[in-house]
């Protein structure tokens, strides 16, 4: 397996569209984009897509359904674009509790309205937090963990996209498999791995919302006394 690497030189005139036009008549298998910020680039990109070659890039996008209409926005051919993306995948970094110092605690009610979570749903014995410790500077974090949402293209999110319509997606993506922010955030938080003011620090508030929640106090308590 050979590896060829090509810096970009505004200045000599190679750039990404020029670099990606030069790398094709090579006829790799896989193109590495290192970033599409401009139409050429993205128009070349999903041509290569099409023509028997693995094409991997990134986009700087809120999460991993937004990079579709950005596709769009930047010029790529809706027509083909369906055609062209296999799946999205879009994360965040968050910290991690400290393994030397952690706690468990049961979370306040705050917290589970935060994460737009019901009650029952929540594991209420694997939250965990940070006491802090010398190991991590007194912190209560020490390292990072990524929160994942993953986009798969399958033929019905094909037709949607060759349809243009980005709130249909949403809507299919609600009522599948799809991993979402929301999703694993939760789940990295109820396994201790992370806190939920880390998930609320590095994530928009629309991200975690599902519903509104409106948990009484009444109900929280009972439940903590009987966990």
């Amino acid at each position: 397996m050979r590896f060829t690497q090509t810096q970009l030189n505004q200045r000599a005139g190679v750039t990404f569209a020029t670099g990606l036009r030069s790398i094709l008549r090579q006829d790799p298998d896989i193109i590495m984009v290192g970033e599409i910020r401009d139409s050429e680039t993205a128009q070349i990109a999903v041509q290569a897509s099409l023509t028997g070659h693995l094409v991997l890039t990134t986009l700087h996008t809120n999460d991993a359904i937004s990079a579709i209409p950005r596709l769009k926005a930047l010029d790529a051919d809706p027509s083909i674009l369906s055609d062209a993306i296999l799946g999205v995948v879009a994360q965040r970094l968050v910290r991690r509790v400290c393994p030397h110092c952690a706690e468990n605690y049961k979370p306040k009610a705050e917290d589970l309205q935060a994460l737009d979570l019901d009650l029952e749903l929540a594991k209420l014995t694997t939250w965990r937090r940070g006491r802090g410790c010398s190991k991590c500077f007194y912190t209560g974090y020490l390292g990072r963990e990524a929160i994942v949402e993953l986009l798969e293209i399958d033929d019905k999110m094909q037709q949607i996209m060759a349809e243009d319509a980005i709130p249909k997606m949403r809507y299919h993506l609600g009522s599948s498999n799809f991993i979402s922010f929301r999703e694993s955030a939760i789940e990295k938080v109820m396994n201790g791995v992370t806190t939920v003011e880390e998930v609320l620090r590095v994530m928009p508030r629309r991200a975690l919302l599902r519903k509104s929640l409106n948990l009484p106090r009444m109900e929280y308590d009972r439940a903590m006394s009987a966990a």
